[in-house]
């Protein structure tokens, strides 16, 4: 029974030990904390305002209530009712991040397996996802598994032509499919958060006019004062759409760096090996995530290296 138990916690543990487990967690966590975040942003905006309905209620007698604490639990009752709805929402939030960083994370654990795959079945063939796929990497990488499948039938691996369009790359590239794919899932995330939070927040200020016209008398200076608050939830709900947008687009770039980089840095490697460096490997500095992917592929070039008459590049 104990190792039944302990089994389940050790597979746990390697989980958060994982480095790419981590990198999908910790991209759940972004996307899910960026909306809790300008939850509390706008909860604390919005409780500004309540101090202050508060003052002009006690300044005209605040005829039904007496105390502090029951005026803000009547605002707040709706709020809280949802408090359930609120964590389910950022729980929900947190595993649609883990599905975008495991999307990332796709194209090199193709590469991975099919590295893996490869070593034992020279007909192993290499797929490509097209949804999660950055152009350079996947595109590359198929001509070049293609270039060893072809040398290895001959038992002799040799250089071969660069295509002028990989010839010139010298930097990451910005791959527009590959943003507009993570794009789009960004975006509908964007839009579920402002939604929510607006929703939110507009409760909590209908129940302060809700409560204005059950306990105050209907006079110019009451109207005026709600009618001006009319602006203050607009300029809330401004604010919202802008808070969400700044910190998803920048989300966006975030996560596209973690792509781009290593990618590049794959590319290169297999552009130098097909140039008849025979020797080149995968050595990223910042992009542990990826580390057990690319020990897989050097793998691979290590076996190809070793087990293959090489000819050497001219001149």
């Amino acid at each position: 029974m104990k190792d039944f138990l302990k089994r389940p916690r050790e597979e746990l543990g390697r989980v958060f030990k994982a480095e790419d487990s981590r990198f999908i967690i910790m991209t759940g966590l972004k996307v899910s904390g960026i909306s809790f975040l300008i939850n509390l942003i706008i909860y604390s905006c919005l409780y500004q305002v309540m101090r202050l309905n508060h003052a002009f209620f006690r300044a005209h007698g605040f005829p039904d209530f007496h105390g502090d604490e029951v005026f803000y639990n009547y605002l707040l009752t709706e709020t809280i009712d949802n408090l359930t709805i609120f964590f389910i929402f950022h729980i929900f939030l947190f595993f649609i991040g883990t599905y975008v960083g495991w999307l990332i994370l796709r194209p090199f654990r193709m590469i991975a397996e099919y590295c893996e795959q490869a070593i034992e079945n020279p007909n192993a063939i290499y797929r490509v996802d097209e949804f999660s796929t950055y152009k350079l990497l996947t595109r590359f990488s198929e001509f070049f598994f293609e270039y060893i499948r072809e040398s290895r039938k001959r038992g002799e691996i040799t250089t071969n032509s660069i295509p002028p369009q990989y010839s010139k790359i010298h930097k990451p590239l910005t791959d527009r499919v590959f943003m507009l794919h993570f794009g789009l899932l960004l975006v509908i995330i964007a839009i579920s958060s402002c939604v929510f939070i607006i929703e939110n927040g507009t409760a909590i200020f209908n129940n302060m006019i809700e409560l204005a016209s059950k306990t105050l008398a209907n006079t110019k200076e009451a109207n005026r004062f709600f009618a001006a608050q009319d602006f203050i939830m607009d300029d809330i709900v401004t604010l919202t759409i802008v808070l969400i947008t700044v910190f998803y687009l920048a989300l966006g770039f975030h996560l596209y760096e973690k792509v781009s980089g290593a990618a590049f840095g794959i590319f290169s490697t297999m552009r130098s090996f097909m140039k008849g460096n025979y020797f080149s490997r995968v050595h990223l500095v910042g992009y542990a995530y990826i580390r057990e992917n690319t020990r897989k592929l050097n793998k691979y070039l290590d076996f190809v290296q070793n087990n293959f008459d090489k000819q050497k590049p001219e001149g």
